[in-house]
């Protein structure tokens, strides 16, 4: 028995010999890491921030680099809250104007920031290119004709009493888009003669409003 007690204590006086070894070999302290960390900190350099995952906001202050497309000049906060500003990539379903608050990520494993997303703007009206723009001002009672290669009158536009107003030609007209065609107005009203009006679709016809009325 006493022998089994004795070669219990020696075993345990193996253990704790063998932890203390151990610990020994890894500086202790308040700010020492432990040994997973310490094995961590020799594999992973700490100022390497393309292993981390971040995400920042920025404002897009341009859309168009003179050599590279897909990039766009963002300027944003980094980690250490320096303001930088800086031809970045963007993803290529985002449509970006001078003024967007974007979503600046720098993945994981990458060493540069992309604009992965856009945040909602505010309702702004389009500003004109006056540099690409024609002007043609017309005087009172004046109107602009467009002809055909025959001489027959395609378009005509002149300012009526409520507006502009645009007369096509005679015969059918015919408008065709490849997607979606929208048409928004205050009032839509639509007036037809004896000839009536059709409605062809190959889908579901759906129709919304806050009171229908028929006749």
């Amino acid at each position: 028995m006493k022998h089994q007690k004795d070669h219990g204590q020696t075993l345990r006086d193996m253990v704790e010999s063998a932890l203390e070894q151990s610990l020994s070999q890894v500086p202790t302290g308040r700010g020492a890491p432990s040994s997973a960390a310490a094995a961590h900190s020799h594999s992973t350099p700490r100022n390497d921030t393309s292993l981390r995952g971040c995400v920042a906001v920025g404002e897009v202050l341009d859309t168009h680099h003179p050599h590279l497309s897909g990039r766009v000049l963002v300027r944003w906060l980094e980690l250490d809250g320096k303001e930088v500003e800086r031809w970045v990539q963007r993803e290529r379903h985002l449509s970006l104007l001078e003024g967007d608050r974007v979503l600046m990520t720098l993945p994981v494993g990458w060493s540069q920031w992309i604009v992965t997303g856009a945040l909602g703007r505010e309702p702004r009206r389009a500003q004109p290119d006056l540099q690409n723009t024609r002007e043609l001002r017309l005087g009172p009672g004046e109107s602009v004709r467009l002809l055909s290669h025959e001489g027959q009158a395609l378009l005509t536009a002149s300012q009526g009493p409520d507006g502009p107003v645009l007369q096509l030609g005679e015969g059918n007209l015919e408008l065709k888009v490849a997607r979606t065609l929208r048409l928004r107005a205050d009032t839509v009203e639509l007036h037809a003669g004896d000839g009536g009006i059709e409605f062809r679709t190959e889908g579901d016809s759906v129709m919304r409003a806050r009171t229908i009325r028929l006749n």
